[in-house]
């Protein structure tokens, strides 16, 4: 059976139910110790490359990344020409972090600048050739050359993986 609501209790000393104010909980001590945060999500740092701005992110790219958005775009508006991204240290990627990059390449194109990625880990690679969406960080100026394979470069984009094929 549920407990009755505080103020329906009986008085503590056996007397008749009490009013709120006696029966109201005394208020917590204040806490005398630092709260502890276990720090979790992506991490950034930032550094000028000349006229472009190299970004460094490690940690979980997940929903919670969501957060670092105001601060990419802040170091967009420092770049001249754009952003160049660092995430072979990015531990796990799912369709949210894929969401904020994205999202950061639109407006880097809206200002005129690139964003590309200089290199990824397994968990942001293995998402870019999933999703087809490597092509679009990638350097139009300094894009892959032809595969020693010729008739991989005939196949589509949207079928070219991360994994070696059976041989």
């Amino acid at each position: 059976m549920p407990e009755p609501a505080y103020s329906a209790r009986s008085h503590p000393e056996g007397g008749a139910a009490g009013t709120a104010s006696d029966d109201a909980p005394t208020a917590m001590p204040p806490r005398t110790t630092p709260l502890e945060v276990v720090p979790h999500g992506a991490r950034m740092t930032a550094t000028p490359d000349g006229d472009r701005m190299r970004v460094a992110l490690w940690g979980e790219l997940d929903l919670d990344s969501r957060r670092l958005l105001p601060d990419l775009l802040g170091v967009l508006a420092l770049s001249g020409s754009g952003i160049d991204l660092e995430l072979d240290a990015v531990e796990f990627c799912d369709c949210s972090g894929l969401g904020v990059l994205m999202d950061l390449r639109t407006r880097a194109l809206g200002q005129g600048r690139t964003v590309t990625v200089r290199s990824a880990g397994t968990a942001v690679g293995r998402l870019l050739d999933l999703t087809g969406t490597r092509e679009l960080f990638e350097d139009p100026l300094h894009r892959p050359g032809p595969s020693a394979d010729p008739a991989r470069d005939a196949m589509p984009d949207a079928t070219h993986t991360a994994w070696p094929t059976a041989s």
